[in-house]
């Protein structure tokens, strides 16, 4: 079964409301245990410029999609809502035999 990928762009405008949001969000995340594969140091080639960077990786993308929808990171989003703008995404990754 495929991965699944949840990849986040973030521009933080409120650091202690980050902070915040941070915390509820690992708190939320640590029953799923996915694994944290990519954060730091970036280049922006193209587009929307952010200036943090996430790559989690989940067991399946069912898996990434159930963490995202939870009531837990559900009210850790809303700890976000003013603290930063970004984009997030759900990824699906190759087949293991493709």
């Amino acid at each position: 079964m495929p991965k699944g990928y949840l990849i986040g762009h973030v521009t933080i405008s409120d650091a202690d409301a980050y902070a915040a949001y941070a915390k509820a969000a690992a708190e939320a995340m640590a029953p799923f245990t996915p694994t944290l594969i990519a954060a730091g140091r970036y280049e922006n080639l193209e587009g929307e410029a952010h200036e943090r960077h996430v790559v989690f990786e989940f067991a399946s993308f069912d898996e990434a999609k159930r963490f995202y929808d939870s009531p837990a990171y559900q009210a850790a989003k809303a700890l976000r809502a003013g603290a930063a703008t970004g984009t997030f995404v759900l990824l699906e990754g190759m087949p293991e035999n493709a």
